[in-house]
């Protein structure tokens, strides 16, 4: 069984190895993936951004740990939930939302928690613990009832203004490519992207296709649209971050 955590805990901390130490003590046998813990501290949408982009390639049946929680302590929910085949476990606050089907429920059942349960620590206390009994085989129907209401704050999608097209940059990854949210089809056959009042009008099918310190787009391996810089970083050039305004004029998009 696999048990894969995404968290904006950082590395410099014990806090990842704690959770770790939870799990392995309640199951033993199970194999730790991290995806990440360097996503921006309290950054709902990027941790619902990777997720989304990354469960689909562990095998059917993994739990996912997610844990970006700037309501921890608070009445937020903590839930569970199955998608896609899939088990997903971290607070209702629409970090989960990309996945979300019409299957969570929320984590009642607290002899599943550890013993002593802080308010600042749910990582620890709640979500590694109903995690490693989820991976040892407990139905997530016993965490707690069934809701309807759980949180949804979608990824934001392309809106058309007039003869453009506005997008948003949705992550930064380490290399400095700035991830948007439109899709190849988003650029049509002519297009000008603009991102911090520079026009982007070049496409490339790879990194190596553009010349150094040239600007370009490139449909990046989640399938979204990516704006780089051969051998340097784009977000630093062009002084963006998520949620930065990206435009497009173009000729041809399909919409």
């Amino acid at each position: 069984m696999i048990i894969t955590l995404t968290t904006d805990f950082g590395l410099s901390d014990p806090f990842v190895g704690i959770m770790k130490g939870v799990i392995l003590g309640i199951t033993p046998s199970v194999q730790l993936v991290d995806i990440t813990h360097d996503i921006r501290s309290y950054d709902i949408l990027e941790a619902a951004f990777l997720i989304e982009t990354t469960y689909g390639y562990f095998p059917e049946g993994t739990v996912h740990i997610v844990v970006v929680d700037p309501g921890v302590g608070s009445a937020r929910r903590p839930i569970a939930a199955v998608s896609h085949g899939h088990r997903f476990v971290g607070p209702d606050n629409g970090v989960l939302s990309a996945i979300l089907e019409n299957e969570a429920y929320h984590i009642e059942n607290n002899s599943f928690f550890l013993k002593h349960v802080s308010r600042t620590f749910h990582g620890r206390d709640v979500f590694a613990p109903v995690a490693g009994h989820v991976a040892r085989g407990i139905p997530v129907q016993s965490l707690g009832p069934r809701i309807f209401d759980f949180i949804r704050h979608p990824l934001p999608k392309p809106c058309r203004e007039g003869a453009r097209i506005v997008g948003t940059v949705l992550r930064v990854d380490k290399f400095g490519n700035v991830i948007t949210n439109l899709r190849r089809t988003d650029l049509g056959s002519e297009f000008t992207i603009r991102v911090a009042g520079l026009p982007i009008t070049r496409l490339c099918a790879s990194f190596s296709q553009a010349d150094p310190g040239q600007l370009f787009a490139v449909e990046g391996s989640t399938g979204y649209i990516e704006i780089a810089l051969n051998q340097g970083s784009a977000a630093d050039q062009l002084r963006v971050a998520r949620g930065a305004e990206i435009e497009v004029e173009t000729v041809s998009a399909n919409h």
